[in-house]
This record gives structure tokens, sequence and C-alpha cells, in this order.
């Protein structure tokens, strides 16, 4: 679907597997994605984490999340299904809201279910398939299917929250990539943003990470690289400035080193691909 998608789309994931990439690289859209795996799966990164998404799953994908995935040889059955937030939204309270009952802004919400879950699930999926046409069926349709998901979306004790200062740093780094209006790598001017050195804010950061702040800083800039240049037909100079790097030649340097590639090179590998 493109970004121009309004409500509801339903797919049978063996009619639509001929046309779908075996390999996605890391893009981002505007709507959730809900998938029901009934046989194959594969492997799915979610902004900077790898999933390993088996048969008899689903999997939520929330919008803005960096996704790409490489699935698994062999036959891919089940059901997937694009939404827009409003879609879902609809007549809700915003207590109510699926970004609201989403714990803590999630970038994924991955369940492997018992035959007995996933036959409840791939009954309700059947259902908003059969229904797509019928909005106000449709959805609630998918919201029989999703009262489940919320249920499973925290299976496990949260883990310990990172310290306020890293959370506040992450957060900053994701306002400068989205304004694209100050420089994006300059750890110096995070830290005193949070009244730090630079030096604190990496101890800070490795206590609750076991990475030092340089490092998230480039992950975090590496894959919104990644993003630009394999979700996105911006040349590669204005991929740069996107970044606000000085110009096409230092934004090529930094992410030869940060990935090891460069961004044609990078972008190449997935233009052809089928």
């Amino acid at each position: 679907p493109t970004e121009a998608l309004e409500q509801l789309v339903v797919y049978r994931r063996e009619e639509r597997f001929a046309t779908c990439r075996q390999h996605i690289e890391l893009h981002r859209r505007s709507f959730y994605k809900l998938s029901l795996i009934g046989k194959g799966g594969g492997s799915f990164t979610l902004n900077d984490e790898v999933v390993a998404v088996a048969p008899q799953s689903i999997l939520l994908v929330p919008p803005g999340t960096a996704l790409s995935w490489r699935l698994h040889e062999g036959p891919q059955t089940g059901l997937y299904c694009f939404f827009s937030p409003d879609f879902y939204n609809a007549g809700l309270l915003p207590g109510y809201q699926l970004g609201a009952v989403l714990a803590g802004g999630a970038p994924y919400v991955y369940h492997a279910a018992t035959p007995a879950e996933y036959a409840a699930l791939a009954q309700s999926g059947e259902q908003l398939l059969a229904q797509q046409a019928h909005l106000e069926k449709a959805r609630h349709y998918l919201r029989l299917l999703l009262a489940d998901v919320r249920a499973w979306e925290r299976p496990d004790p949260p883990a310990a929250p990172r310290p306020p200062v890293v959370q506040q740093f992450l957060q900053l780094i994701a306002a400068r990539l989205a304004a694209a209006t100050e420089p994006v790598l300059a750890l110096d001017s995070y830290a005193a943003d949070l009244c730090l050195t630079a030096k604190q804010l990496s101890v800070l950061c490795r206590q609750a990470t076991g990475q030092s702040a340089a490092n998230l800083l480039k992950e975090k800039v590496a894959t919104e690289a990644r993003v630009l240049l394999s979700g996105t037909q911006l040349p590669i100079s204005d991929v740069a400035y996107q970044l606000t790097f000085y110009d096409a030649a230092h934004f090529s340097r930094w992410f030869r080193q940060a990935v090891g590639q460069a961004p044609s090179a990078y972008r190449a590998q997935f233009t052809t691909y089928k």
C-alpha cells in the first residue's frame, strides 16, 4: 500500500507472496501492519532489534517503526493487513485508542501462539478479510483481533526502565533526526542540553545499555540513513542534507565507516532485488 492508505486493506499471504519481495530493507510507513503467520515466517528487524518470527504467530508493527524482513524459503500462508490509526481509533476516547493502550510506544508486538490461540486468531482474521469492504463490520473484527494482541503485549515482566537522562538522550536524537535542522552527530550539544558533559552522558549510557553515548548515537543515525537509502528515492546528496551532514562526501565517508559500505553500494543491492 501507499502512504495514501486511508483505512484498511487485508491480503492472504499466499496470494500476495509471489508479488512480494522475499527481502525488504528498512523502511517506515504511516500505518499499522498486522501479520498473521500460518506457515513460513522469517527474520524481521524492527528499529534496532531482530525478531525471529515463527509459524503460527502474530506481529503488529505500529506506524513509524523502521521495518525490514527476510522471509524463510517455502510456503508463506496466513493474512496481513494494513490499517490507519484513524480507522481503528474512530469514535474512541483518547485513553482507549490503540497508541494509548500499547505500552510505552513499543516498536512492535509479537506473540508465538499455541495451536488453539492461532485457530481463534485465524477465525477472526478470516472474518476481517470477508468484511473489509464493510468498514464498520471490519473495524469491529479488527478490534476483537487486537484485544488478544494487547493481552499478549507484555508476556514477561518488563525490563527495568532506562534512566530518565538516557531516555531523554534517545528522544533528543529522534527529535533532531525528525527536524533535520540541527547537527545530529554533535554529541557535546546533546550533553549540554541535558546539563551534562559528554563524558558523564557516556558513563550513564554505558551503565544503562552497555554502549557509549557515541555508539548509541551512531546506531540511531545509521538506522535512519539505511531507511532513507533503501526506503526512499532521495538522491544521496538529499539524504546527506536530511541527516545534517556538510555534504554528500562527508556523509559517504561517515556511512562507509559506520556501515561498511558506500551509500550507493548499499542502495544498489536492494534496488534490483526481486
